[in-house]
């Protein structure tokens, strides 16, 4: 018997707001239609109509999840137009926050999909983990989520001393922790049996649809502008490549979870090697004419900005999210797989339509 089922626009299992019908025959998913355009806010146009100092708030606020990458990559461009340097403190405070947004965004993903999985425990844990996350978020930069700290030139708070010590006990505890729940987790018969050779794209597949982010470093592209084209801070501190060749979404969690790991890694280095100096940044209120591009690696996939200037305003801006799973690659993850796994996949990509469709 064929039938469509519906998955979304909204549902646990999407990060943001999209619709995913399944063509279904039996308990065989056949085909897929993807329909976006939720998010759609025409940001780009409606910056260029702003003068740049009121155009920071609504940068920032392109993602909730992500607005940290966005702002940089955004920054980084006017600096880039503007001949701005920026000191080696705030390069390293831009670094620090750039991998606590990318732990929280992973803790997200993955526990969503333990939720899906029924392993209502491990979501549990990887929640509180991510509000251990979060709360050195907020040490550092005095918000959770939207956290408004990159400025051309630097950023927007400096980081005390008191601070410092207290970020560095934020981010231990949950590292050993995560540790020791990936341990228990990676060969749980109960998680194993759902994820094990379920959506799986082989590196030809996910070379060949444009696949990157950690979609594509699950299925074995050794890709990541952190170590390939180092911005910020990533040139002196060591970023482990984590990739994975099963493609499945086992591999897909595992390499969250590993990255997850690394990234608190990365945060207690950075935090114990941070140089003392200059710090603030400043609103860029006039641009000389010229073009720039800057692409960061987000949590879920690279994003790039690309700014035009006449020498009066910007009269081109281009925001992009480059490794956005399009209907190729959720046709490619879910045809031929069982309709009860079809949630459990697409969580496992945590596509962001915030980000894509801006």
């Amino acid at each position: 018997m064929s039938y469509l089922l519906p998955l979304g626009p909204f549902h646990p299992a999407l990060r943001s707001p999209q619709r995913i019908v399944l063509r279904a025959d039996g308990d065989i998913i056949q085909d897929i239609e993807h329909r976006d355009g939720y998010s759609t806010r025409n940001i780009a146009d409606r910056i260029r109509r702003f003068d740049l100092a009121r155009s920071y708030t609504l940068i920032n606020r392109i993602c909730g999840v992500h607005s940290h990458h966005h702002a940089l990559a955004w920054t980084m461009a006017l600096e880039a137009l503007a001949g701005l340097s920026v000191p080696p403190r705030a390069l390293v405070l831009r670094t620090v926050a750039a991998e606590l947004e990318r732990a929280a965004s992973h803790l997200q993903t993955t526990a969503v999909v333990f939720e899906l999985l029924g392993l209502g425990q491990v979501q549990r844990q990887l929640f509180a983990l991510r509000e251990w996350v979060l709360a050195a978020m907020q040490h550092l930069t005095g918000h959770r989520l939207v956290v408004d700290f990159a400025r051309p030139g630097g950023i927007q708070v400096d980081l005390t001393d008191e601070e410092r010590a207290a970020m560095l006990r934020l981010v231990r505890k949950p590292a050993a922790m995560l540790y020791r729940l990936i341990d228990r987790t990676i060969t749980r018969r109960a998680f194993t049996r759902r994820v094990v050779g379920v959506g799986t794209l082989l590196q030809p597949a996910a070379e060949t649809l444009g696949v990157s982010g950690p979609v594509g470093r699950a299925s074995g592209i050794k890709r990541d502008l952190r170590t390939d084209a180092p911005y910020a801070s990533y040139a002196e501190v060591k970023v482990a490549q984590v990739t994975q060749t099963g493609g499945d979404t086992y591999a897909r969690i595992m390499l969250l979870l590993l990255e997850t790991f690394d990234s608190l890694q990365l945060v207690q280095r950075l935090l114990e090697q941070l140089p003392a100096g200059e710090w603030q940044g400043q609103v860029v209120e006039a641009l000389p004419p010229g073009t720039s591009s800057v692409t960061v690696e987000a949590p879920a996939g690279p994003i790039r900005h690309t700014l035009v200037s006449d020498g009066t305003r910007l009269t081109t801006l281009q925001l992009e999210a480059l490794g956005a799973p399009h209907r190729l690659v959720l046709r490619a993850l879910l045809a031929g797989q069982l309709v009860e796994n079809a949630a459990v996949i697409v969580a496992s990509v945590g596509a962001c339509m915030t980000c894509t469709e801006d």
